[in-house]
């Protein structure tokens, strides 16, 4: 009789556990339906009828935060999303993409073009496959810039050269989209696309011609190069400037003779042009004339060159860099710490400079160091970090961008548990930059 008892009050409590485990599964999946109809709004108000500890559930979350996503409020998504973090101990892999992917489309259709500007710039660091659609659209953009940057994007991704419209675009009014677009084809290995690139050899801008000739001589075709060599003497600077970057990318038997030309050309930018492409040519003649544009008057030119002595490998440029560590001009020091740093040089070497420009009252000096930061190599990433790390609580915007940037770069695909924070920044164009570098690293941990 008591065995009968105890079975009686077994079946009745788990009875009573079935019913109690079954009501959450019913509510989840009534939630997760009118998701699944697009109904994002009565999913959410579905939600906030739940009892604290069924809207806890993970799965409630889970669609709670894909709603807020759907309605374009990443903000409110990445709340609930901490909330997940913390009860499960560990990342959701899938919807901290999606979050950081939330933070750049939003920006997409802002009304500021400069806002749009960053949600394509973040586009173009993912530099994933997935964003050639987003990219696509931006093609579309009244603006002449957002439309170069979604260009520039496609350009570097295999999918993005093949798209339809990205090839179309090569009609758009704006002359540095076609540019991109020719830039962009040259680079997709398809030798159908020289009879695009042969009629705007007769373009009137000459960025467009340059970028023209350019394809077709990465397809052996002698008119494209010898133009380029032509271009690349011309007594227009823009003209030369353009030829010199393609000369670059190409890596021409004519490139040494061109660039070191053009570092004595009395126009500042083909100056700079030139000391950005001697970086290619680890060679003494190079670093001779990257010693000599140290002492430019011009202190962008002397970045230049202070930039292409920190990149070139294999020959001694720290002697040379130390002697411009004291230049009398605050943005020139940024980047001979960059520089160094990426030289190996220890850091205690730029150690007072770093600390002495972290504290410039110029928002463009504490910018570029940040930017210069991110050249760190080696041992020196850690302190670099450590400085960066500093600038990222800037009070400026523009500042703390440039910082995450850095951060990114030194951190490769260890960047993803700082640059997650980041997105709880206060500015709408911080959180998505931090999107765009987000996205990339967790690419790279595949």
């Amino acid at each position: 009789m008591a065995w009968m008892t105890c079975m009686v009050v077994l079946m009745a409590c788990l009875e009573a556990s079935v019913s109690w485990a079954a009501e959450p599964v019913a509510e989840v999946s009534a939630v997760q339906r009118l998701y699944d109809k697009q109904e994002y709004q009565k999913a959410l108000d579905e939600i906030g009828k739940l009892s604290p500890s069924k809207a806890a559930l993970a799965d409630v979350r889970r669609v709670k935060i894909q709603s807020f996503l759907r309605l374009g409020n990443p903000k409110e998504a990445l709340v609930e999303y901490d909330k997940l973090e913390h009860a499960l101990k560990q990342d959701d892999t899938f919807l901290l993409r999606e979050i950081a992917l939330g933070f750049v489309l939003v920006l997409t259709k802002d009304m500021r073009e400069q806002m749009r500007g960053v949600a394509y710039t973040a586009l173009k660091d993912w530099q994933s496959p997935e964003a050639v659609p987003f990219l696509e659209d931006g093609l579309l953009d009244g603006s002449g810039l957002v439309r170069t940057l979604a260009a520039e994007g496609l350009a570097k991704l295999e999918k993005g050269r093949r798209s339809a419209r990205f090839r179309q675009a090569i009609e758009d009014e704006a002359v540095l989209v076609k540019e991109a677009v020719l830039k962009g084809l040259g680079r997709s290995g398809d030798a159908s696309v020289v009879a695009l690139a042969e009629p705007a050899m007769k373009e009137p801008e000459v960025r467009v011609r340059v970028a023209a000739a350019e394809v077709l001589c990465r397809f052996g075709r002698q008119q494209g190069c010898e133009s380029l060599e032509q271009s690349g003497r011309s007594p227009n600077p823009d003209e030369r400037n353009a030829a010199i970057r393609a000369l670059v990318n190409l890596k021409s038997a004519e490139l040494s003779s061109v660039l070191l030309e053009a570092s004595r050309h009395k126009q500042p930018s083909v100056r700079g042009a030139a000391a950005m492409g001697l970086s290619h040519i680890p060679a003494p003649e190079a670093v001779a004339a990257l010693v000599r544009l140290l002492k430019d008057p011009l202190p962008p030119v002397r970045v230049s060159a202070v930039v292409s002595l920190g990149q070139l490998q294999g020959v001694d440029t720290v002697s040379s860099l130390r002697t411009v560590l004291d230049d009398h001009d605050a943005s020139v020091r940024a980047f001979v710490v960059g520089s160094l740093l990426e030289q190996g040089e220890p850091f205690n070497v730029v150690a007072a400079a770093i600390s002495e420009l972290s504290n410039a009252k110029s928002t463009a000096i504490r910018a570029a160091l940040a930017r210069a930061l991110g050249s760190a190599t080696g041992k020196n990433r850690l302190s670099a970090r450590l400085a960066l790390e500093s600038l990222m609580a800037d009070t400026i915007p523009r500042v703390r961008i440039a910082a995450i940037k850095s951060i990114a770069k030194v951190d490769g695909k260890n960047a993803v548990t700082t640059l997650k924070k980041s997105l709880h920044d206060t500015d709408d164009a911080v959180r998505a930059a931090t999107g765009g570098k987000l996205l990339h690293a967790m690419l790279e941990q595949k």
